[in-house]
């Protein structure tokens, strides 16, 4: 069973989507929201949100379900939730080099992208080399949302 709601951030409006297994896509502010009947939050994945939003939270303690999420992408995701913690960063080719894949860098900006729980899974600290921010799903402004993410957790300002 799946159900979803509309979740209001600090960096705009989010659609939360949870299933029995965790909380499976959050869309963010400015992409395109999955087709889905809205209804009730889920207060426990709600409450963890305004926690980690206002940082009296580092880390989800809900499981994101990545059922849907198969191979390298499923391999990478789960690499960089247990291996790269708050106010850290990590390089798309360090993140391949952490899921046994050195080389495989583009194929890791591939998975980023394709992140259906952002901020749970926080592709945010992910970072191209050579101290330059790269890139960031989502709609409008994405970068100046990876930016500004990074910053609450410490990180200085990349170029």
């Amino acid at each position: 069973m799946r159900h979803a709601w509309r979740h209001e951030s600090p960096y705009g409006t989010l659609t939360v989507v949870v299933s029995d297994a965790g909380v499976a896509e959050i869309t963010l502010p400015g992409a395109d929201a999955p087709d889905i009947a809205l209804g009730a939050a889920d207060a426990g994945v709600a409450r963890e949100l305004d926690d980690w939003f206002a940082g009296r939270r580092h880390a989800f303690g809900v499981r994101a379900d990545l059922d849907a999420v198969g191979g390298f992408r499923r391999l990478v995701l789960e690499t960089l939730a247990r291996e790269v913690g708050w106010g850290e960063t990590v390089t798309y080719g360090e993140l391949a080099e952490l899921a046994g894949r050195p080389g495989a860098a583009r194929a890791v900006g591939g998975a980023m992208r394709a992140n259906p729980v952002p901020f749970v899974i926080p592709c945010h600290r992910v970072v191209a080399a050579g101290g330059r921010i790269g890139g960031y799903g989502g709609g409008r402004d994405a970068v100046g949302l990876k930016r500004s993410l990074l910053a609450r957790e410490g990180v200085s300002t990349l170029r």
